[in-house]
């Protein structure tokens, strides 16, 4: 596949942050597994139960090594990237998960309170996904600096990912979560420079839906690393609330879940909000439109939509708010 990729840097915003300011820090589980692995099968659904209670915290990608099956079918769909990972953290059996690059466990062995542990921790490093096109795609990936960035081999991880795959596998597993599909930097990350706090540095990529992707299902996973010690400091998706400047990350911002939705989806304001919520099409078409009047949420039924990606737009006398929403 063609990767076109180019480094933009931003320089200082009009304000300046201080050291101290911090952003919400997601849990990436990093998590390696085979469709022919019997292990796996018996592992995964509780796993995969256990975080969906955490949407709004977590980002989830599931990579395919060739332990202890090389015929799996993701591995067999990108050998050289799926092995890179796997090399990386020395992956010798499935299923295995790491929290942020740095603690690793079966997937059979993850528990709620190992999550609640991870949430509700901070980062100097916000990073805010941006993603335009159906089958040829542009990306952008901004790192926000909010406090005194990390020193060392710092990386930018940015991989393309489908939600939900519906194959029926050996194993037995029938629904595959965030199946990793392509790395739009090197296997190995590509090397940043981190803005100084209160700047952000924005990375841009192209890519093509291929054939055997589903396109509604499609979407970009970001995370920054220390490649010598493996900590991931921060990750993004388009799903995640969206960030204007540096301050916004430090204050928070309006959150939408669970994304994906099945029947309702419920969009929290960091403060009582008046204004007009409106979901649009992949084309541009209004389906539906609703009002918020003073509330510090809102619950939208999204029952009747089709499954696709929509996009959520909230305006108010404080601006507007734009989110991506993939309806299941």
């Amino acid at each position: 596949m063609q990767r076109i990729f180019t480094f933009l840097f931003i320089s200082f915003l009009s304000f300046q942050l201080s050291a101290q300011q911090q952003a919400k820090r997601y849990v990436l589980l990093e998590h390696f597994t085979n469709t022919r692995c019997p292990i796996c099968a018996n592992a995964n659904p509780g796993f995969y139960n256990t975080i969906a209670g955490y949407e709004a915290d977590v980002h989830h990608i599931a990579y395919h090594p060739s332990v202890p099956y090389s015929s799996c079918i993701f591995y067999q769909a990108n050998t050289e990237e799926n092995s890179a990972r796997a090399s990386y953290y020395s992956i010798f059996s499935t299923p295995r998960v790491f929290f942020n690059g740095t603690s690793g466990t079966s997937a059979g062995q993850v528990t709620a309170s190992m999550l609640d542990s991870q949430v509700g921790q901070t980062s100097p490093l916000a990073i805010q996904v941006t993603e335009s096109g159906a089958t040829s795609r542009q990306v952008e990936v901004e790192v926000f600096s909010l406090g005194t960035p990390p020193s060392g081999d710092i990386r930018l991880f940015v991989a393309v990912v489908e939600k939900e795959i519906q194959y029926n596998a050996p194993n037995g597993e029938t629904l595959h979560h965030d199946v990793f599909r392509d790395m739009l930097t090197s296997k190995d990350g590509d090397p940043v420079s981190l803005a100084a706090a209160g700047g952000s540095v924005t990375a841009s990529f192209n890519y093509t839906i291929q054939n055997n992707w589903n396109a509604n299902q499609v979407y970009v996973l970001a995370f920054v690393q220390d490649y010598a010690t493996k900590e991931v400091f921060n990750s993004g998706t388009p799903f995640d609330p969206l960030i204007s400047s540096a301050e916004e990350a430090s204050a928070g911002a309006m959150r939408l879940y669970p994304n994906p939705a099945l029947e309702e989806a419920v969009v929290e304001f960091p403060e009582p909000a008046a204004g007009i919520l409106t979901i649009r099409s992949g084309l541009g078409q209004v389906v539906l439109t609703q009002q918020a009047a003073g509330q510090r949420s809102m619950r939208v039924d999204v029952r009747e939509l089709p499954a696709g990606v929509y996009w959520v737009s909230f305006e108010s006398g404080q601006g507007q708010w734009v989110a991506p929403l993939v309806k299941r």
